[in-house]
């Protein structure tokens, strides 16, 4: 989608996903962060926008505070909103529409006239290390998220953020040398040059991918990466939600996030099959897919039933309540690949309830 000209503009089917996926995380982190002991909890909207679509739909900087006040009395410390919009327009709009809205008293809602890479150093220096702090990043381009600035949000334990890397309008002009300079901002590095020069499309997509999700696991040193595939009427890439955090809680969160709009475990929303919904498939998790993937890791070896499941969270796009049903499957179907080593005495064929159970799995 190019850059609108107007105050407001129509939502597309796949930005309702996007804030579905924004949504249900932050159902979650809201609670969890405001219920713990820090005495701030901090929330950035880096492209805020004017807070209502032309359809009536609420913007993410309406949905940030919406879903925030589910929680307001479970939330002890001080809830801070910073959104940030560099169209002053686009920035009055969205102030008034935040004063139709009762803050709770413990909620600071501030709206400033200006960009990511301008203000975020100094927000995020004067918090470092001290406040939690979830920043979603939704540009319409790539001009204005340099990866330094990422890597700065990044740097405290407690922060993470939520990146839309807008692929269709990367690919379109990175190309053009007058722009070479920027895309080094943005990928934080020179690398992306050797991948330009891949001829198959498909290469292309993946390794500008896979080279953003490197870049934030080993520059901005987030422990835990995962990636959402947004498509167009076309049915062509528009953009890749990434989701960085060093909080294996919050990974958790967010794929269970993930996995509610697209139960499939694809990751991927297409306007092109899906304008009147927001769940592309009704089919399952592929337990096929993890079975291979568990007996690939684990074959010759044996784990406790946690390590399975760590390693489930950590490496899969599969969820922690997808693996028991795959484990018993082997146990059951393929009984010389599968033994338990410990069993506690109660235990019931098929199920693996004491994480320090032991799984001895056959060679291939």
């Amino acid at each position: 989608m190019a850059a609108p000209k107007t105050t407001k503009w129509a939502i597309e089917p796949h930005t309702k996903a996007k804030h579905e996926v924004l949504m249900r995380y932050l159902l979650a982190w809201f609670p969890i962060l405001g219920q713990s002991a820090f005495p701030y909890i901090r929330y950035i909207d880096a492209f805020a926008g004017p807070g209502r679509y032309s359809d009536g739909e609420d913007g993410s900087p309406i949905i940030a505070i919406k879903t925030a006040m589910k929680y307001r009395h479970l939330i002890k410390g001080r809830l801070s909103f910073l959104f940030l919009e560099k169209r002053q327009d686009r920035a009055d709009m969205l102030r008034r529409v935040v004063e139709e809205i009762k803050i709770p008293s413990h909620f600071d809602v501030k709206v400033v006239d200006g960009t990511f890479d301008e203000e975020i150093a100094n927000f995020v220096d004067k918090q470092a290390g001290m406040v939690p702090i979830f920043a979603f990043i939704d540009p319409f381009g790539w001009t204005d998220i340099p990866f330094s600035s990422i890597r700065r949000i990044l740097t405290s334990p407690h922060c993470e953020v939520l990146v839309n890397f807008m692929y269709e309008g990367i690919n379109r002009f990175i190309s053009l040398p007058e722009q070479a300079d920027s895309f080094d901002e943005l990928f934080g590095t020179e690398n992306w040059r050797e991948i330009n020069k891949l001829s198959d499309p498909n290469e292309r997509k993946q390794e500008f991918h896979n080279l953003y999700m490197h870049q934030l696991q080993s520059s901005a040193y987030a422990k835990y990466v995962r990636s959402f595939e947004m498509k167009n009427i076309r049915n062509s890439t528009e953009y890749y939600l990434f989701y960085a955090t060093n909080s294996l809680l919050g990974l958790k969160k967010m794929k269970e996030a993930m996995w509610r709009v697209d139960p499939s475990g694809d990751f991927t929303f297409s306007d092109a099959t899906n304008q009147n919904q927001l769940v592309l498939f009704e089919k399952g998790p592929r337990s096929d897919i993890l079975r291979a993937q568990i007996i690939d890791q684990f074959h010759g070896q044996e784990a406790t039933v946690q390590e399975i499941e760590d390693f489930v969270i950590e490496k899969t796009a599969f969820r922690e309540t997808h693996y028991k049903k795959v484990l018993k499957e082997i146990e059951h179907a393929y009984l010389a690949r599968l033994e338990v080593i410990n069993p506690p005495v109660t235990r019931r064929k098929g199920t693996y309830r004491d994480p320090s159970m032991r799984l001895r799995f056959a060679p291939k």
